[in-house]
């Protein structure tokens, strides 16, 4: 009788254990971008750096020509977009989808940058999935880089994470960023971006002097289009990064989609950043109370990144956020965004799948 209550004992403390520390759902630290974006240090005596008058000669071909150029010549070269959809900055994010991967803002009728994380194309002098070590071979990096706009002077600084992971290349008149898997040392995406943009952006520490040029806030209207602009390009991304890294893609999840909206709403409302909310609790909490059965769950969440495209290559480049970005089980997603709080759950799915009204394509 005494072993038979041993037993019993030691599978009520199994079983607690499993129930407090069920591995099934994943909840990483919540990720804060080390840029205070929108915090700019005036430096009012600033010197332009001796080599920051100008950069080497911008490409001569591939996605880069486009920047600076009537947007006109975007669709004479590429069709019409996917989609139009709103920025926080002001201009349009022109989304390519079809048999290719691009996102091109538009401004009064001008491209002001071109991104894409697709090794199709052509996006010369980098490639994705090169070798990052051959850029370093073959490009100036400096860790303080210079914009002149008229009479003002802006200074970037980047830290040593910049440079592993987010490194900024000065040509004429243009400017790219190199978004590196740290891990596997190879070019994830790029960003080719024209000064003043890259300015209001502010994704790297900046001093100034002059005029701090800054974007207009969006009415409480037009931010709700623009949360729901980075949810699709989170989602798309998502899938990209998995693509490059030979995972199938996930599908979009209507009430996994909820969840997330919820989340991040109620993080930047409640004032709070983490996966424990004061009224919902944790994630297997929501998960449950929202009747989403799984096998297996994870959650990303981050902060004051630029857009979407920072933040997701921001949990790429976080060791535990990146093992539910790219973790081959997973079968669906949900992406929320509200102002600068982003969402990403991701499942794998117990039921058989159907097309019905609970998949976004």
């Amino acid at each position: 009788m005494r072993v038979l209550w041993k037993i019993a004992l030691l599978l009520v403390v199994l079983l607690a254990v499993f129930y407090f520390f069920d591995s099934r759902v994943r909840e990483n630290e919540p990720l804060e971008s080390p840029v205070k974006h929108g915090v700019a240090i005036p430096a009012p005596d600033k010197d332009l750096g001796a080599n920051q008058l100008s950069g080497p000669a911008r490409p001569e071909k591939g996605l880069s020509t486009f920047v600076g150029k009537p947007s006109d010549e975007l669709i004479e070269s590429l069709g019409e977009p996917n989609r139009i959809e709103p920025s926080a900055y002001g201009y349009e994010w022109w989304v390519y989808t079809k048999d290719r991967h691009l996102m091109a803002g538009v401004n009064d009728g001008k491209v002001n940058q071109i991104y894409s994380t697709d090794k199709f194309l052509d996006i010369a002098p980098f490639e994705i999935g090169q070798d990052i070590n051959e850029v370093f071979r073959f490009s100036i990096i400096e860790t303080e880089v210079d914009v002149v706009l008229g009479e003002n002077i802006y200074t970037f600084t980047l830290n040593s994470q910049d440079i592993k992971d987010k490194i900024l290349i000065k040509f004429d008149n243009l400017f790219a960023q190199v978004y590196v898997d740290a891990e596997d040392e190879k070019i994830e995406a790029v960003r080719f971006i024209e000064p003043k943009t890259l300015v209001v952006h502010q994704p790297y520490d900046m001093e100034y002097m002059g005029e701090l040029v800054t974007a207009r806030q969006p009415s409480s209207t037009a931010q709700m289009e623009v949360d729901r602009s980075m949810e699709r390009q989170i989602f798309e991304l998502t899938n990209m990064y998995r693509e490059n890294h030979g995972l199938d893609p996930v599908i979009n999840d209507y009430w996994l989609t909820v969840l997330a909206q919820n989340h991040s709403r109620d993080m930047a409302i409640e004032n709070y950043f983490s996966h424990e909310s004061p009224s919902a609790g944790n994630l297997s909490e929501r998960l449950k109370s929202s009747g989403i059965e799984h096998k297996k769950a994870g959650e990303n969440i981050a902060s004051n990144y630029v857009d979407a495209i920072e933040a997701v290559h921001g949990w790429l480049n976080s060791p535990a956020h990146r093992s539910v970005l790219l973790d081959a089980d997973v079968t669906e997603i949900g992406t929320g965004a509200y102002g600068k709080y982003y969402t990403q759950v991701l499942i794998k799915s117990d039921q058989k799948k159907k097309q019905d009204s609970r998949f976004i394509q």
